[in-house]
């Protein structure tokens, strides 16, 4: 019931987002007018941060104020979860009041687009001053840069990467060698069938499930399909009803259970040897090193598995930053913490404190992050991950379409629906939600 509760009031912001006043562009190309900055004193950044994090990324800001006097301050504002900042940025928006910039995944910033309230970065990322150099460019991992980039608004970038993980598999190693498997499954038909036999072996459940949009779509990058082919969903192909027919099996099976929506009971499952996986993303690894402490050989964090192991992929997570169209102080104060936030040694420097990755391909040389890696290999393989991994779609509309992707899954892992006609359903109404947002 909370779940559903929270997708109503989600899909209700939209709503507001997409029927409140905004100035259209004029027909000469200039931008519309401008929204209020909420504070004229400081360049406010709505973040989700939390505790040590929070204070972390307070820190860093503070650090980054002190070399730019001449500029607006940073000012970072905790607002919850990023469910509650796209609320409070739409409703700002339809007060025409905005911050310099807040965090979000693409299919808010798609929103905010639309609502003629994003900015687009490219000027600033090409200023010769202010902006990236080539040198800069080449150091971004592509998949972090291309999923700010959004085809339905001219490939421009209306936000940049900021906190990133890759969707993992997490390994109970004494769940396993109950069992007698001696590794971790590399394949998905590997992963069935060692499935089978912790189930036969032990009379264990061994995957413990969490609904999760992003997973869904992990799975489907790693079975070589993709979850949209321009706007159109890509649902009815064999990929996409692979997925759904992997998780009709194990629940057929007894080889899989779904947890409480919105916990982290899977995480739980697994420490106390209930479970033998779990998928979540790569910033998860300190939660479960911390449930793991008093055995830290009993677990271990690896790629998820593939169907073609050659061709591997797996989802890009993370929330992005994207600024809006207030004042020119306030965005080029926003810009300039953005690129601070993301230069290599603050970038080594989150990574090494929170568990998110470090975007830049030139931490693979850094000295810390080295010595980081040698205690923790598998932070390494997340990391290396990042070569291919694929996001999910930028499109206006896809935040609706997640919240049917959980309930086709909930369908079928409850019984209600098979495969075929989970799928089928999902494909219909997806595409649906997406003709209906064509701009």
């Amino acid at each position: 019931m909370p779940r559903i509760r929270a997708c109503g009031v989600f899909l209700a912001a939209i709503m507001a987002l997409r029927c409140s006043p905004v100035d259209a562009p004029a027909a000469n190309g200039a931008q519309p007018a401008q929204f209020r900055p909420i504070d004229s004193t400081a360049a406010v950044c709505w973040d989700r941060n939390t505790l040590e994090t929070a204070k972390l990324l307070d820190a860093i800001a503070g650090e980054y104020n002190e070399t730019k006097p001449e500029e607006l301050p940073i000012k970072l504002e905790y607002l919850g979860n990023y469910g509650d900042i796209f609320r409070k940025v739409s409703l700002s928006i339809q007060a025409r009041e905005l911050p310099a910039t807040a965090v979000g995944y693409e299919p808010m910033t798609s929103e905010y687009v639309v609502a003629n309230a994003a900015l687009s970065l490219d000027d600033y990322i090409d200023d010769p001053t202010l902006g990236l150099t080539p040198e800069d460019k080449q150091d971004f991992y592509p998949s972090v840069l291309e999923t700010n980039r959004f085809p339905q608004f001219g490939g421009k970038m209306y936000s940049f990467p900021f906190c990133k993980s890759v969707l993992m598999m997490y390994v109970n190693k004494k769940v396993l060698s109950e069992a007698g498997i001696a590794n971790p499954p590399t394949t998905w038909n590997e992963f069935l069938e060692q499935c089978r036999t912790i189930k036969a072996k032990s009379g264990k459940t061994a995957y413990a499930v969490s609904v999760d949009c992003s997973t869904v779509e992990g799975f489907i990058y790693s079975m070589g399909g993709n979850v949209a082919e321009g706007a159109v969903t890509a649902f009815d192909q064999p990929a996409a009803l692979g997925v759904f027919k992997l998780y009709e099996t194990l629940v057929k099976e007894g080889l899989a259970y779904q947890v409480q929506p919105g916990t982290y009971d899977d995480r739980e499952d697994f420490a106390h040897d209930r479970a033998a996986f779990f998928f979540r993303p790569s910033s998860h690894r300190p939660d479960a090193a911390q449930l793991m402490a008093a055995r830290p050989g009993d677990w271990m964090m690896t790629r998820i598995p593939q169907s073609d192991v050659s061709k591997p992929s797996t989802v890009l997570y993370g929330p992005n930053i994207c600024i809006f169209r207030t004042t020119d102080a306030h965005q080029r104060a926003a810009w300039g913490f953005i690129k601070h936030f993301t230069s290599p040694k603050v970038s080594v420097r989150w990574a090494l404190a929170t568990g998110y990755l470090p975007i830049r391909k030139s931490a693979a040389s850094d000295p810390d992050m080295l010595a980081f890696w040698e205690k923790w290999p598998q932070d390494r393989e997340a990391f290396d991950c990042l070569a291919f991994a694929k996001s999910q779609p930028n499109l206006v509309g896809w935040q609706e379409v997640r919240t049917l992707v959980e309930r086709a899954l909930s369908a079928v892992l409850s019984g209600l629906k098979t495969a075929e006609q989970a799928t089928a359903d999902l494909k219909r109404d997806a595409d649906k939600v997406l003709a209906a947002q064509q701009i």
